[in-house]
């Protein structure tokens, strides 16, 4: 009935082991059943909306470019909203030119998370997806490189510029991933 793709699997299980070493037992058993939501494709051959070699963007996803977007506006820590994004096969979305924002802020208009990060050294800004930080749009006096704020919100203040923030605070978010 079932076809499991095994190598997406293994990778999806690597990257969320973590899910799997929590002594809540909602929590574990809400990450198993997305990894099995994830990698299980019915046997008529029909793709799983999830799968991150689908040909077109999953419903609730939106298309620009080479990429699928999606606005959750579940309220997360940047690492929650990470480990979202990762489950249906992308990242917290990066940004990589004027037109790019444009789009993205068509999804949402308030305070978001996006893909930014310097939680590794203070000031060495990059997306958690592995692309360089070449286009910025931080807002007046930003980053001010506080320690305690090492992630990228979009759509502060008047300007709906970046701000860094704390990682904890809890934000709506977008993920990306490629076609």
């Amino acid at each position: 009935m079932f076809k499991i793709d095994r190598i997406f699997y293994i990778t999806l299980l690597n990257r969320f082991s973590f899910c799997l070493q929590t002594s809540e037992f909602i929590t574990k058993m809400l990450c198993v059943s997305l990894l099995f939501f994830a990698v299980v494709t019915p046997t008529t051959g029909q793709v799983n909306p999830f799968h991150r070699f689908a040909a077109d963007c999953p419903p609730a996803w939106t298309k620009y470019n080479k990429q699928c977007f999606y606005y959750d506006g579940t309220l997360k820590t940047w690492v929650e909203a990470q480990a979202r994004c990762q489950v249906f096969g992308g990242n917290l979305a990066s940004v990589h030119n004027e037109e790019e924002y444009a789009f993205i802020q068509t999804l949402t208009q308030t305070p978001t998370w996006l893909g930014g990060t310097d939680c590794q050294r203070t000031g060495a800004w990059f997306w958690i997806d592995g692309t360089p930080l070449m286009f910025r749009f931080w807002c007046i006096l930003q980053p001010d490189n506080d320690l305690s704020q090492c992630c990228l919100q979009m759509n502060t203040g008047v300007n709906k510029c970046w701000d860094d923030m704390t990682c904890s605070t809890m934000l709506p978010f977008v993920c990306a991933r490629p076609l």
